[in-house]
């Protein structure tokens, strides 16, 4: 271990790394010798406790008056770092547009000046970025005139990738794949390090919302504020309920020892064993998961990384790149929910959950079936909400659709999914004109050549409760 560690540290220090960054990674090194998988004891998840742990939305908002006075003491935090590399992407996801004409970014920049005029409170705007993001986000920000007098972006660390069998740090012909990125846990040690923390503080920002920079329904609610405040949380979790559409993402449980419980923590997809992995995925133990935004109290987390360094729940995700089998060590920021003493779970609509992971959600993003509202925020489309309509369930052939720019070059005319409860397409098949669809629908090319969606007709679907009609 001793020579596992020194070439860690050198290659750390080589790339001016901080001391708190290098020892935090080298204790994740330790546990994964340690036989330490990520995975959790299942006897220790305990079922939520409603109204104990978890408060509804719609109960905040009867409850208080979402008094606009706090948003002074408030800034958004949007996570930037990530290039949508599962989307076939080099360059920041948040570049590319979503919505009328609008890319991710210009949205968020939106969102934040629709705070500020409506309401005349200055709430800072901060992106967490990655090496890969900082410049063309920085960029897109000045050529939409988005400007504040506070810094608008901080840069996330990276750590090595270690090989499966040595977890010696690999080395590789692309320099720049040796590096990864710590997973958006990374967060609270960066705000430290980089002094933002502690700009914060001191201009009297006392309270923190952070989510992900490709969820467009997270928007700042004076309502969740109050509340947080009002009941003096350390820290909150929004979590939407679950519908068929999600097999994944994070849920909160109770930590049980012994049978008694300690506090909330938070569970990855990546943490649960194979033997409990159709009781995660499914409705009933975990009702709800985890939209990834957060509400954060900045006191209690300065107090806590002054105190000791955060516990965040081990993630590791093996790769390979380059033909050899690697791991990469990284934490979620939700996890840092076990170390504050009184925190909470608020279940949330759908509408406030709207992220882009890949190409099927940018799909129906970018359809009918979701509109911008005056705030600029990104929400399913009333008429599909009165006829009752959940998210839609949309799978595309990989081979055809997984990435950005094969994508793009099939869908010419995007459809309209304002009624569809389910799509899935199998095939090489080119939208080229608009069409309606409705119901579960199953679109099949059976030929080896591409197909247009004009070439269609309706007695070729493979479910005759389908409706398709060419508009």
């Amino acid at each position: 271990m001793k020579d596992i560690q020194e070439q860690i540290i050198a290659k750390m220090k080589k790339e001016n790394l901080s001391d708190a960054l290098i020892f935090d990674f080298l204790q994740k090194v330790t546990q994964v010798q340690n036989g330490e998988t990520g995975k959790v004891n299942w006897s220790e998840v305990g079922d939520l406790i409603p109204d104990t742990d978890e408060k509804e939305l719609s109960k905040i908002h009867s409850e208080y008056s979402g008094s606009l006075n706090n948003l002074k003491k408030l800034v958004v935090i949007k996570l930037n770092g990530g290039l949508g590399t599962s989307m076939g992407l080099s360059y920041a996801k948040s570049l590319i547009e979503v919505k009328e004409g609008f890319s991710f970014l210009s949205i968020i920049a939106k969102q934040i000046k629709y705070i500020r005029e409506k309401f005349g409170v200055e709430v800072p705007l901060i992106l967490m970025d990655s090496y890969n993001t900082q410049k063309d986000s920085s960029i897109e920000l000045k050529k939409i005139g988005f400007t504040q007098n506070f810094p608008i972006s901080f840069l996330q660390n990276k750590v090595p990738r270690i090989l499966k069998d040595s977890l010696l740090p690999v080395s590789l012909q692309n320099s720049k794949e040796e590096w990864c990125p710590p997973g958006h846990g990374d967060i609270y040690l960066s705000l430290k390090e980089t002094g933002l923390l502690k700009k914060l503080l001191e201009s009297g920002y006392e309270y923190a919302f952070i989510s992900n920079g490709d969820n467009l329904g997270a928007t700042v609610d004076p309502y969740i504020l109050e509340y947080f405040i009002d009941q003096n949380l350390d820290f909150a979790m929004e979590m939407t309920p679950k519908t068929l559409a999600d097999t994944k993402g994070g849920a909160i449980y109770r930590k049980l020892k012994d049978g008694k419980f300690l506090h909330l923590e938070l569970l990855e997809t990546a943490q649960v064993p194979e033997e409990n992995e159709d009781e995660f995925s499914g409705l009933g133990k975990f009702r709800t998961f985890s939209t990834n935004n957060l509400w954060i109290n900045l006191r209690s987390l300065d107090v806590l990384l002054q105190e000791k360094s955060i516990s965040l729940s081990l993630i590791v995700n093996p790769k390979v790149i380059e033909g050899q089998e690697v791991l990469q060590l990284e934490s979620a920021m939700g996890s840092a929910i076990g170390n504050f003493s009184n925190t909470k779970g608020i279940v949330i609509p759908r509408d406030r959950f709207a992220p882009v992971k890949k190409c099927e959600d940018y799909l129906i993003r970018r359809s009918d079936a979701y509109i911008l509202n005056e705030d600029y925020s990104l929400a399913m489309s009333p008429v599909r909400k009165e006829l009752g309509l959940s998210e839609n369930i949309v799978i595309l052939d990989d081979t055809y659709y997984k990435k950005m720019k094969d994508f793009e070059k099939l869908f010419r005319v995007y459809p309209s999914l304002i009624f569809s409860k389910s799509l899935k397409v199998e095939g090489e098949v080119e939208f080229d004109t608009f069409v309606v669809l409705k119901g579960d629908v199953k679109i099949i090319n059976k030929t080896n050549r591409k197909r247009k969606i004009s070439e269609f007709q309706s007695d070729e679907f493979s479910d005759e409760s389908i409706t398709f009609s060419s508009v």
